[in-house]
């Protein structure tokens, strides 16, 4: 992103009238909101319950406690009569490394040389381990009929970059956090078969930062000017303006910064149906649907602390005066997303009183994500990000072992697909396919509590980019026509903790 400076922009004072409403979940049953680097594809969290965590999230037609809600909500007839209960507690520990291979940053049509924005050295900040909670809480009234509340986090992650990094006119800060508030029926209308239908209202939160270019405004600005001189026969003056454009071009010194966030509700529905084919063998068929959000909030701009005042004053008209402070532009502005639908196929077979397998095969449509455009509610253009993304599959596969009436252990596998193509992958979000490695246990203190405990570890192939921050061409835009390249390498660790309580 790059924009010169405007006469007249907002002051201070403006913007702190307009500034985006806070976060203000933070107090709701406790529930932290930040998700760390997302687990599955895209930006979904990928885990919501430690019971599913053990088998890699395959037991979708298992319905063995209230966390069913997300899974399958048809499931929740299987639950006996009465109340139930279960918390869930993840913790992540996700590692991240990018390996710059050549960055740069250039200046369409000036005639000058890209120069290189690489820098050596881990560059991703360590991302902190984060704990993550869920809640499900379930009724059933009668044989036929069950009701269900999941409080979960859906999506989220979190990036965070050195500021002089190769990257940083692209991305150097990334967070995306979410909570969502979904209320089920289920019914039973014959013995061997269940239908659920609920609601989802979602709560999303988006905070991103990127440096900006300044150095190439003002070239941008002092080329234009020199061209202007040339053509008055100031010949001189030409060459100080174009001798001034090269010194600022590609110069770290006059980088500034934008900071925008946004936030908004976004309500979705989903179905489900479970049907028993005998006593060992259920399948399911659930759907969730996508939801639409228009994240609003505010832009932040900040220019470069050190101003050459001659420069910015040929660039601009407008020279510091030394006294305002160094923002311009700040307005409202908005990004609209849309979540992805799924559909998801699960079976559950008891293979005999101790041995059980399971399976899910999961369908996103992440196509629906073409493009990321910040929209400003000031003169500047949009900000785009194109993305691209395409249709995937994640397929799960677990099993269980009944060692003795209290312990239950489990182990599962799964491959998940990216929805993120190669020549689009970006810093924000370097996603790439990932495999599954779960372990997991559940230990009966008694009839009425149970607790499920769950270790994963998730490795994605190694992600190259080479992507450049020129929005595909679209005129006009914010862009910096800045180039990342490079190589990421993820892992992440996972530990699931749930408590399951009937009453």
């Amino acid at each position: 992103m790059h924009r010169i400076p405007q006469a007249g922009a907002r002051t201070h004072a403006d913007r702190s009238q307009r500034s985006a409403p806070r976060l203000g979940l933070l107090a709701l049953a406790g529930l932290a909101l930040c998700a760390g680097q997302a687990l599955a594809s895209g930006y979904r969290f990928g885990t919501q319950s430690a019971a599913a965590e053990g088998t890699a999230n395959s037991n979708g037609a298992e319905a063995a406690d209230a966390s069913t809600i997300f899974t399958n909500p048809a499931g929740l007839t299987r639950l006996g009569k009465g109340w139930h209960v279960s918390g869930v507690l993840d913790y992540v520990d996700p590692k991240v490394k990018f390996t710059d291979a050549g960055s740069y940053i250039s200046l369409p049509g000036s005639g000058f040389q890209p120069k290189a924005t690489s820098v050596a050295g881990d560059v991703v900040e360590p991302t902190k381990a984060t704990f993550v909670p869920h809640l499900y809480g379930a009724y059933k009234a009668s044989d036929e009929l069950a009701y269900g509340l999941g409080i979960f986090v859906p999506s989220g992650a979190k990036l965070d970059y050195r500021p002089d990094w190769g990257g940083r006119y692209n991305v150097n800060f990334v967070e995306l956090k979410s909570l969502a508030f979904n209320p089920n029926v289920a019914w039973k209308p014959a013995k061997q078969f269940s239908v659920s239908a609920g609601l989802t209202l979602e709560y999303m939160h988006g905070d991103i930062k990127r440096a900006v270019p300044y150095g190439n405004a003002y070239a941008a600005g002092l080329l234009a000017a020199a061209q202007q001189a040339a053509a008055a026969g100031a010949a001189g003056i030409a060459v100080q303006l174009q001798q001034q454009a090269a010194q600022v071009y590609a110069n770290p010194v006059f980088d500034g910064g934008v900071h925008v966030k946004g936030h908004d509700w976004g309500l979705g529905m989903n179905l489900a149906l479970l049907w028993d084919l005998d006593e060992q063998t259920r399948v399911g068929v659930a759907w969730r649907s996508g939801i639409r959000h228009k994240l609003k909030g505010s832009a932040d701009w900040t220019q470069p602390a050190t101003l050459p005042a001659n420069v910015l004053a040929a660039a601009t008209g407008a020279p510091y005066d030394g006294k305002g402070k160094l923002d311009h532009n700040d307005s409202g502005a908005s990004l609209e997303v849309k979540t992805p639908d799924s559909l998801s196929f699960h079976i559950f077979h008891q293979l005999n009183k101790r041995w059980a397998l399971m399976a899910d095969a999961t369908w996103h449509r992440q196509s629906a994500l073409e493009e990321l455009r910040i929209k400003f509610d000031s003169t500047t253009p949009p900000s785009i990000t194109p993305e691209h993304w395409k249709n995937v599959w994640r397929a799960s596969f677990g099993a269980q072992y009944q060692f003795n009436e209290q312990l239950t252990l489990r182990a599962g596998a799964a491959r998940d697909k990216s929805p993120v193509q190669g020549q689009y992958r970006g810093a924000a979000l370097p996603d790439s396919d990932r495999d599954w490695l779960a372990f997991g246990l559940n230990w009966k203190f008694n009839a009425q509590t149970s607790v499920d405990l769950a270790l994963g570890y998730v490795k994605l192939k190694d992600a190259p980019m080479s992507i450049t921050d020129d929005g595909e061409g679209e005129k006009p835009c914010n862009c910096s026509n800045a180039t990342v390249r490079g190589n990421y390498q993820t892992k992440a660790t996972t530990l699931g903790l749930q408590l399951n309580h009937s009453f």
